[in-house]
């Protein structure tokens, strides 16, 4: 699975739990997995765009460098 197709994945993931966590919240139960799992979805999300920087970091790195010597 590519990166942008994980992220649609986790971000309609995250919509729904959100909306679960909006019901619970309404009918007063405890919504503790939920948020456990929201937060757990969050810090995927920040992992997968932290990976795209600092990949295209390093292949603008590379490519500077190498023309910089030429």
């Amino acid at each position: 699975m590519s990166k942008q197709n994980l992220e649609k994945v986790l971000r309609r993931e995250l919509e729904v739990l959100n909306d679960q966590i909006d019901e619970k919240i309404i009918r007063g139960l405890s919504y503790a997995r939920e948020a456990k799992r929201h937060k757990f979805i969050l810090s995927s999300l920040a992992n997968i765009h932290r990976e795209s920087r600092s990949d295209s970091g390093w292949l603008v790195k590379s490519f500077s460098s190498t023309f910089s010597i030429i």
